[in-house]
């Protein structure tokens, strides 16, 4: 969960007009290297970081948050992503959610430190990303 919220928030604020401003073009490369990152661990494994098209379909998720309106608070954030990862393991090819039976609940109660360290994995990235030569300055 805590890996596909991560590549969810960094989209967001990598295609946000007020962060990194990414072109198309850009947001593409970052759904592809997040479909790389995947892997087909069961679920329930600790290890488990989302499959290719979970991690692909958060980033797909992020982006579009991000051009939806002009600032979205990363509490509200957060609750719009516990809506749609609510629907992750039914999504289709073009990241639609199916029919999606409304099971799971928030296991944290720690919300605050979560927003936190999700924000740093989202920095994180886009550091690494800066390193990697995804940005010409």
């Amino acid at each position: 969960r805590e890996e596909l919220m991560a590549d969810a928030f960094s989209a967001y604020f990598l295609t946000h007009k007020s962060g990194g401003d990414m072109t198309a073009e850009e947001i593409s490369n970052i759904h592809s290297v997040a479909y790389s990152l995947g892997d087909c661990e069961i679920a329930n494994n600790a290890r488990h970081h989302g499959t290719p098209q979970q991690r692909r379909c958060a980033t797909m998720w992020g982006a579009s948050a991000a051009q939806s309106q002009d600032y979205i608070d990363p509490v509200d954030l957060k609750s719009r992503f516990d809506a749609w990862y609510n629907r992750a393991d039914f999504m289709n090819d073009t990241c639609e959610a199916e029919d999606t039976p409304d099971t799971r609940t928030e296991t944290s109660s720690s919300t605050s430190v979560s927003i936190y360290i999700i924000t740093s994995a989202a920095l994180q990235m886009l550091g690494a990303l800066i390193g990697f030569g995804y940005f010409l300055v």
